[in-house]
């Protein structure tokens, strides 16, 4: 069965082009447009991998990966930005705007790891 990624980012265009690359990859997909909404979705179909942005209304990244964190197994997630470059331990980073055979690269090796 195909890895379920959920994808987090407030940009439209955003999110339809990772949408249709994760698929045409092989993955299956979810799309939120911020962190609060991610973690409802993820409450109804949990995720393999969350690939969020960083800053988003209501719940921004920084806090999606921390509550992702504490599921029990948690979920690992890959942030991207375009201007917020702190890393946090063991949670994977995308500088905007992006690569997409980066972003490929980096959850292809998270599957691996899992």
């Amino acid at each position: 069965m195909p890895l379920m990624v959920l994808v987090v980012d407030d940009e439209p265009a955003v999110r339809r082009l990772l949408v249709e690359v994760l698929r045409d990859e092989g993955y299956q997909t979810l799309a939120a447009e911020d962190g609060a909404r991610a973690l409802e979705m993820a409450a109804q179909r949990r995720p393999d991998i969350v690939l969020s942005d960083v800053m988003m209304p209501r719940l921004d990244g920084v806090a999606l990966a921390a509550r992702f964190a504490r599921w029990d197994p948690p979920v690992p997630v890959i942030l991207m930005s375009a201007v917020y470059a702190t890393r946090l331990p063991g949670v994977p980073f995308v500088a905007k705007p992006f690569d997409l055979d980066t972003v490929l690269s980096i959850l292809a090796s998270m599957v691996d790891a899992a």
